[in-house]
């Protein structure tokens, strides 16, 4: 009898744990998961602001499917949002510079006939983290590019311990192609000195690369402020674990709730593993 009530605790034990790791880990899925934010309905914004994102977003779609003709209908419609007073009043100067820059390239991209698709996709895929920015302002896009530039920066210290300088310069430039991606949205999300420091950092880091006989000290004293200029551009006090790249800030204790009791999980089953063998035993 005592032991069939045991049994029956160390189920409801299991049960609850694992309900309230499912519910903890329901508040904790990252920005960019499938089906994890809904795109239809942004936070405090305007209809204009709204439909801008929209035509930005059906722009990069034929892009990316290769509709060029319908593409570069679809950059007017992009361009006659972006002039309405009410996107204009959301962004600051520096914003709205970069943005009408973004929708430019776009623009040239798709008429260029000596444009390559990746050029296509690439003016494309900024002026999409922008608009995004400017209509998610809270789970932007733009923030999945963190581990990319991270790994970014690391690929870069591992040319240089390396003595590859040839790498080390193939790398500077891949770092700068990511990096002026997600720019015009930084921006755009109010990351302004932020951006000029990163804007800083990514010059010298390639003037550097492009020297015949660059000083290793200068390059070493780049690359250690690496981190920081993009954790700074991130809004990230130190750098993410590895579990969990895209967590808000705001997320973070969520996140080790629910991987704490996940352990509890585990912990809870290993003991249930003793009882059943007490049993048989």
């Amino acid at each position: 009898m005592f032991r069939g009530q045991a049994f029956q605790i160390m189920i409801r034990i299991v049960s609850s744990v694992v309900l309230s790791m499912v519910l903890l880990l329901s508040v904790c899925v990252p920005p960019g998961v499938a089906e994890a934010r809904d795109q239809s309905k942004p936070i405090g914004n305007t209809k204009e602001i709204e439909e801008l994102d929209h035509a930005a977003a059906i722009l990069y779609r034929d892009v990316m499917d290769g509709n060029i003709e319908k593409a570069r209908a679809d950059v007017a419609e992009v361009s006659r949002w972006f002039g309405t007073g009410q996107v204009q009043a959301a962004l600051s100067v520096e914003a709205i510079h970069a943005l009408s820059g973004s929708i430019l390239e776009v623009q040239q991209a798709t008429q260029s006939v000596q444009a390559s698709p990746d050029e296509w996709v690439k003016a494309a895929a900024n002026l999409r983290l922008a608009t995004d920015a400017l209509a998610h302002p809270r789970q932007p896009l733009w923030q999945q590019y963190y581990k990319i530039l991270k790994e970014d920066v690391s690929g870069l210290n591992s040319q240089f311990a390396k003595g590859n300088m040839k790498g080390f310069k193939a790398g500077a430039a891949v770092l700068e192609d990511h990096y002026e991606t997600i720019r015009t949205a930084a921006l755009i999300h109010g990351r302004t000195s932020e951006v000029v420091r990163a804007d800083s950092w990514i010059s010298y880091v390639k003037g550097l690369g492009d020297q015949q006989n660059a000083d290793a000290s200068a390059i070493r004293g780049a690359l250690d402020q690496g981190n920081p200029t993009f954790n700074a551009l991130f809004g990230r006090e130190k750098d993410a674990t590895a579990l969990a790249p895209f967590i808000p800030r705001e997320s973070e204790r969520r996140a080790e709730l629910a991987i704490g009791m996940i352990v509890l999980l585990a912990l809870v089953y290993a003991g249930y593993r003793k009882y059943r063998a007490g049993l048989s035993g």
